[in-house]
């Protein structure tokens, strides 16, 4: 009789499986005599062993897709999702807001525009569609028919038809499209082919509202990726029967492609006339692709837990992030903890997809989005992100021998590395600044480079009134570098004109601290002259900068910006603070350190600024 013995199967890899076989009928009597490295046998072991190892790994992955934080299909994590009654969010159209003047041949009381009247728009060389978003009357005013706060959305309509049949119980009502935006989405039902009326069925959200004749559709993602509506079952909403057309009408849109649209025109006639301009009044913003199996990961649970309601900071995140589309990032607090505080309010901001701040009709979704759930004692209010400009100077060193390429070319690997940083890990709300973190990918950019030293500061702007005397605070809510009380500048503003106490005016006056009071001063040469030394304060342990009765006359550009050195080089945002690089904030200086000592490099461009050559140093 043969020897009985244990197969191990603790070892899941290949080569393991195949020697454990080896071993196991090695061991047995009946198979002593057999050469077990001959190709018969060895192939049946093969055999054996990759049918072991097939199985284990399916066994294994299995496992895996069975639960929602180790999935990797999309299918699965989708399925999981929706037991947590998550539905992951579609494309999404950019969105534009316009003013609309149409010229009528005639004199109309009205003009009515429809919904999804078609304009188009060219961004980076191709023409997109946008359409209206809903219906809009105009009544004449002075002769002049304008529609003010139009919302345009990206995408081109189209409409899905099927005729209901309730003994096909595996019909599907599809949206085959995988570029739909569900946002845009219509449900009508139509009782047949012969009789016209309709019925508009509405998204369910609430099943404790929901009775036998509520017109309601329920909508998820299906196994395919695409969308599928379903409707009641007679008890949780009405049932279509047989006959009934279904139609379902959307935008099929391009996603974040289109953010950036700022100038528009009709493709034909507005309410039947062919003369129409359109003034952008903000660019087209918040278009974005389908959710990602990542996103739907997280997202999933935060939404479970909200229960539909609004209490803790968390549950208004959850609902704007799941109501709201084209928002990049959100960030909730209470008022409590506001700068300023203000009790029984709670503070919602949000970065849309695209751009820097909210459009009027992104911050009505918003405020509609948690009517519904928050307390009657609290009131939502929705600020724009607070944008923080990091401005970084840096210093490359490398050695030409170990590339082919040239210093302006090794340049723009730095700055895409930089770039890929800010699209990587800021951003967002909460997202921290890691000097550290930066300066290694700087040093891995490209195998030529030996080190770096980056230099950093940050910039905020301000928009002060030049018609009346103004209090401002700018607070980057992280120290300013302020190392003794004779030291000077730590703080610099942008350039404006001013005029004094004594009424002269100066058009080059520049502001800059010392020792926590902020002055006014121009240049006389390389001299500051003071026009003011008690403009303001600068907190240095907090990073407030305090303007008192300021009244520039003029400042150039958009803004009057802000600059500070700050304490330490890594920066924490808090609240609606979000850090942003521009390739316009970053200066590359490359050193040639081969053994020569000079450089190389006869490129004079990078993606930037152009390259200046001294020594054996490129500046681009």
């Amino acid at each position: 009789m043969a020897e009985i013995q244990k197969l191990n199967i603790a070892e899941l890899d290949f080569d393991s499986i195949k020697n454990n076989l080896k071993d196991y009928f090695g061991s047995q009597s009946e198979f002593s005599d057999h050469d077990f490295g001959g190709s018969a046998i060895s192939v049946m072991l093969d055999i054996l062993a990759y049918n072991t190892y097939y199985n284990a790994y399916y066994v294994n992955m299995l496992a895996s897709e069975s639960f929602l934080d180790s999935a990797q299909l999309r299918d699965s994590v989708v399925s999981k999702a929706s037991m947590l009654g998550y539905t992951p969010q579609s494309s999404t159209g950019a969105k534009a807001n316009v003013q609309i003047s149409v010229t009528p041949t005639d004199s109309p009381a009205t003009i009515t525009i429809d919904k999804f009247t078609q304009f188009t728009s060219t961004v980076n060389g191709t023409s997109y569609v946008f359409c209206t978003s809903g219906s809009s009357t105009v009544v004449a005013n002075d002769g002049a028919y304008v529609a003010s706060g139009v919302e345009l959305t990206q995408g081109i309509p189209l409409t899905f038809r099927y005729t209901a049949n309730t003994a096909n119980t595996d019909q599907k009502f599809l949206l085959p499209n995988a570029n739909t935006d569900t946002d845009t989405l219509t449900v009508t039902i139509q009782e047949s082919a012969s009789d016209t009326n309709t019925s508009v069925y509405s998204q369910a959200t609430d099943i404790t509202t929901i009775n036998s004749t509520s017109n309601i559709y329920f909508i998820s993602e299906s196994t395919d990726g695409q969308f599928r509506v379903e409707f009641g079952d007679g008890v949780l909403g009405r049932k279509p029967v047989t006959g009934n057309i279904v139609l379902l009408e959307a935008l099929i849109t391009e996603g974040d492609e289109v953010n950036g649209a700022n100038t528009f025109s009709a493709s034909g006639t507005v309410g039947g006339y062919s003369t129409v301009s359109v003034i952008t009044s903000n660019v087209s913003s918040g278009g974005s692709d389908k959710e990602t199996i990542e996103s739907i990961k997280f997202n999933a649970p935060k939404t479970y837990e909200t229960q539909n309601r609004a209490v803790t900071t968390d549950d208004y995140k959850k609902i704007v992030e799941g109501n709201v589309s084209g928002l990049d990032s959100v960030s909730v607090w209470g008022g409590q903890d506001n700068a300023t505080p203000a009790y029984g309010k709670v503070f919602i901001s949000a970065k849309p997809t695209g751009a820097t701040s909210l459009s009027t009709s992104q911050i009505g979704s918003i405020k509609a989005a948690v009517s519904s759930y928050n307390m009657v004692s609290v009131t939502p209010e929705v600020v724009d992100p607070d944008i923080i400009d990091l401005i970084f100077t840096t210093t490359v060193k490398y050695d030409s021998r170990l590339t082919s390429l040239s210093s302006g070319a090794v340049a723009e690997l730095v700055i895409d590395t930089i770039q890929d940083y800010k699209t990587n890990n800021l951003l967002k709300f909460g997202a921290s600044f890691r000097y550290s973190t930066l300066s290694t990918l700087i040093d891995d950019s490209e195998t030529s480079v030996i080190s770096n030293l980056t230099t950093l500061t940050a910039k905020k702007g301000l928009e002060p009134s030049i018609t009346a005397n103004n209090a401002y605070t700018i607070s980057f809510n992280n120290a300013i570098f302020n190392p003794s009380a004779t030291y000077e500048g730590a703080v610099s503003s942008s350039e404006f004109a001013f005029t004094d106490a004594a009424g002269t005016s100066y058009t080059s006056c520049f502001m800059d601290d010392l020792n926590g009071t902020l002055r006014i001063f121009y240049l006389s040469g390389a001299e500051k002259i003071l026009l003011s030394n008690t403009a303001g304060t600068v907190s240095y342990a907090n990073g407030n900068i305090s303007i008192s009765s300021f009244k520039p006359d003029s400042f150039v550009g958009s803004t009057l910006d802000f600059t500070i050195t700050p304490a330490q080089n890594d920066l924490t945002p808090i609240r609606e603070q979000i850090f942003e690089i521009a390739n316009t904030n970053i200066t590359i200086t490359m050193q040639d350190d081969q053994s020569t000592g000079t450089s190389s490099s006869t490129d004079t461009t990078a993606s930037t600024t152009t390259g200046t050559t001294t020594g054996s140093s490129t500046t681009y």
